[in-house]
């Protein structure tokens, strides 16, 4: 018996240790690219994404629509609209660690013959090509130190294939997105991606 109860706790101390990840919020980012066509809110959302699914922290949702939500819960539990049993209790929101905060650099897509050079490469863009530029800041609300900050060029010549539209569904409102064929898209994924490598392999983070 007594070797079952050990099994059990150290089963219940791994799966703890397992989901005490440090806690993120991110801020809405900018477009701050000379184009200014960038969708950062479609950005913003591919980071949160490949943050969560690479496991390296617990993502706080602090968006305006999510926090008035909860504000019309907790004021129809305490108009007694809703069965108690299954009310959310008060003072369980737990406050994030880090904050990101996030800008969209060079947003841009070079067609055949357009001859444009890209300050940072110095060369000039090949056909159907697309740079995004994604400055990142991930700073550490308890002492105010930033832990992060980098910027990370992300390309692509490769269109994005038909099966995996639906998931980008951000980046082809309006014509120049459309006009790309999911390039830009590819080409932000390459710079998130780079991010998220860059993120893991810190060691600093807290809980």
């Amino acid at each position: 018996m007594r070797k079952i109860l050990s099994a059990v706790t150290l089963v219940l101390v791994l799966a703890c240790s397992a989901s005490a990840l440090p806690r993120l919020t991110v801020r809405d980012f900018a477009d701050k690219s000379e184009e200014g066509k960038a969708p950062a809110g479609a950005i913003m959302n591919m980071m949160i994404t490949e943050l969560s699914k690479a496991g390296v922290f617990d993502i706080m949702d602090r968006e305006k629509e999510t926090m008035d939500f909860m504000k019309d819960e907790y004021k129809m539990m305490y108009e007694g609209l809703i069965d108690p049993s299954t009310a959310i209790e008060l003072g369980h929101i737990q406050s994030p660690r880090y904050i990101m905060d996030g800008a969209i650099t060079m947003y841009y897509y070079s067609e055949k013959g357009s001859g444009f050079a890209i300050p940072v490469l110095g060369t000039a863009t090949r056909a159907k090509t697309a740079y995004v530029m994604i400055d990142l800041r991930i700073t550490d609300l308890k002492t105010s130190k930033v832990i992060y900050a980098s910027n990370e060029l992300g390309q692509s010549n490769k269109q994005i294939s038909k099966g995996a539209i639906a998931a980008y569904r951000g980046f082809f409102i309006g014509s120049y997105q459309n006009q790309s064929g999911g390039i830009l898209a590819m080409a932000t994924r390459d710079s998130v991606r780079k991010h998220v490598e860059a993120i893991r392999a810190i060691d600093v983070w807290e809980e």
